[in-house]
């Protein structure tokens, strides 16, 4: 655990695992609140599928521009101008007085979080490169810890102040509060401080890389699948499995636990096996997992989710480490493609998902998400064969920093 010792040691490394905290406090807030939205402005499930795809718009929006704005800013100022940004979207969300407005504020949602997401893996990044340290895994961790507080304590505020816009305005205040404590610490970070980055010399486009289609089809399929889960675990474990009130929410609680442990566990492991192993390995995990789930009684298939969970925990830091070491590519923009490729996974899967559940019954869906990780499972090994020597700087990947091989700046 010296990654976890170095977080709450390290004021500079504590600062930029807080910005993880704060993606999760907002995101996991207005999670909470989506179906009282929808009753405020009677939207149908057809509407509120639509006004969630416009987050993933908003996302997909950003990624022309990540680049740019890490070269311009710095990730550290970046990082800041996301999470202010973002926070301020989501709060728009609560004030939305109509499905257009809704529309409008989730667009920005999606593209300022794009910029966010870039700024704080370009960060981290950054930090692992010049320090020779892997905190990237932890400091997801971190976003999986959020999520956890978001949802115990916001479902607490929620049945204590019950106004959304005031809960959501509490925790925009906590957000800005812990900016203003450490943003000191992290907002002049950029890769121009690592004495080893030399800028400049990749020509070839990020899109003409077939590695890169590869690691973004995985990072997609997981990220369906996870906010899957996060949005039809509770129904699957009440409609299908039958289990009692009491038990429907230990699904996604116990997910969202071992997807913590495994996350802070998971830069020891990176460092020991490889990204790659890990990656193949997290998701043969999960398709255990799903097999479990499916077996639908009700101890077996909330087990089945705590495997899921721990299978996914490493699977998208790791990714991250990846595309941030692909010859040819800058980091920045390795990074916004994978962040662009989870987003839409993970905003438009449950639509998809829920389309199909209404079709052909909920557990159907889940054989679907199975497939799905079936379908990634094959991908990453495929890609991981045919990598040729040099494409990937593995070690680069596997350390966190690599001085030997300059081309890999990182997101």
């Amino acid at each position: 655990m010296k990654n976890l010792f170095l977080i709450f040691t390290s004021r500079k490394y504590f600062a930029v695992a807080q910005l993880f905290l704060c993606l999760s406090f907002s995101f996991g807030t207005w999670v909470i609140y989506i179906p009282t939205i929808k009753d405020k402005l009677n939207l149908s499930e057809g509407d509120l599928g639509l006004v969630l795809l416009f987050g993933a718009i908003g996302a997909v929006a950003s990624l022309p521009f990540g680049k740019r704005m890490v070269a311009k800013l710095g990730e550290g100022k970046l990082a800041l101008m996301g999470v202010l940004l973002q926070t301020l979207a989501i709060t728009g969300n609560f004030f939305a007085g109509s499905f257009y407005m809704l529309c409008t504020t989730l667009f920005f949602q999606g593209f300022f979080g794009g910029f966010f997401q870039i700024g704080i893996n370009s960060l981290v990044t950054s930090l692992e490169k010049e320090d020779d340290i892997s905190i990237m895994s932890s400091c997801h961790g971190f976003f999986s810890l959020g999520g956890i507080f978001a949802s115990g304590v916001g479902t607490m505020l929620l049945i204590l102040i019950g106004n959304p816009g005031a809960h959501m305005l509490i925790m925009t205040s906590v957000i800005v509060l812990l900016q203003v404590i450490f943003a000191p610490s992290y907002i002049r970070i950029n890769k121009e401080m690592n004495p080893f980055y030399k800028p400049g010399g990749m020509n070839n486009s990020t899109f003409k890389k077939p590695i890169m289609w590869g690691l973004a089809i995985v990072v997609s399929c997981v990220m369906v699948s996870e906010g899957a889960i996060a949005d039809w675990s509770g129904l699957f474990l009440r409609d299908v499995v039958k289990s009692g009130a009491n038990l429907v929410g230990l699904g996604y609680a116990g997910f969202s636990v071992t997807m913590t442990l495994g996350r802070f566990l998971g830069d020891y492991l990176s460092r020991r096996f490889g990204a790659w192993q890990i990656i193949v390995s997290g998701l043969l995990f999960s398709i255990v997992g799903f097999a479990m789930v499916l077996v639908a009684t009700p101890i077996v298939s909330i087990c089945g989710f705590l495997f899921i969970g721990f299978g996914f925990s490493t699977i998208v830091p790791e990714i991250n480490r990846l595309s941030a070491n692909v010859e040819g590519v800058e980091p920045s923009s390795g990074i916004a493609f994978m962040a662009g490729a989870g987003f839409v996974g993970f905003l438009a899967g449950p639509v998809a998902l829920g389309a199909i559940a209404q079709q052909s019954g909920l557990r159907i869906s889940f054989v679907f998400l199975t497939g799905l990780i079936l379908l990634c499972t094959t991908t990453a090994i495929v890609v991981k064969r045919s990598v040729k020597k040099g494409q990937i700087n593995e070690e680069g990947a596997k350390k966190g920093n690599d001085h030997s091989i300059i081309p890999f700046e990182s997101l």
